[in-house]
């Protein structure tokens, strides 16, 4: 199967970045509450920041990511981080290829537009899966308990994510 990404640079895209989170949101098992959890899908739209779709052969949307620029510890003046708020698959179109792909399109986005972007960071439950996944490109930097459950804060230089792609 073909899949393809783009950047929701229209309204229309923007609504539909929305709407496919909306609807996935109980498979995406945030451990925040609903308002915490919405601020989080909607920033990269709302803060006029980047988010993206992937498409199928068919132009179903079959997943979305999203990014803000900047850590709230440093008042998101640290324009040199971007953190992704959310990232989802449906998960009958996981696969590895995909990921990268990915990390890829993201990559070279970020190379592109030359914001002076060197790190990303993201958090994610924790469980052996993703840590399994997520450690193979980026190292874990804290462990939080939340009243939701335990997060894990990751982080990986752009260089080192160009680097890790440029084997496959």
């Amino acid at each position: 199967m073909d899949y393809y990404f783009a950047v929701c640079a229209t309204d229309v895209y923007m609504r539909k970045y929305m709407d496919f989170l909306l609807e996935n949101y109980t498979k995406l098992k945030l451990p925040y509450s609903f308002p915490v959890a919405f601020s989080y899908l909607a920033s990269p739209v709302l803060l006029g920041r980047e988010s993206f779709l992937c498409f199928n052969e068919e132009d179903e949307v079959v997943g979305a990511f999203g990014y803000i620029h900047g850590t709230g510890e440093r008042n998101y003046e640290d324009m040199h981080v971007i953190q992704l708020q959310v990232a989802y698959m449906k998960e009958e179109h996981r696969c590895t290829r995909l990921f990268l792909e990915g990390l890829r399109y993201l990559s070279e986005f970020l190379e592109e537009r030359d914001e002076g972007v060197k790190e990303i960071r993201f958090w994610t439950g924790e469980d052996v899966y993703s840590n399994r996944l997520f450690s193979k490109f980026a190292r874990q930097t804290a462990r939080v308990e939340s009243e939701r459950g335990i997060l894990c804060s990751y982080l990986v230089p752009v260089s080192d994510l160009r680097e890790y792609l440029s084997r496959f």
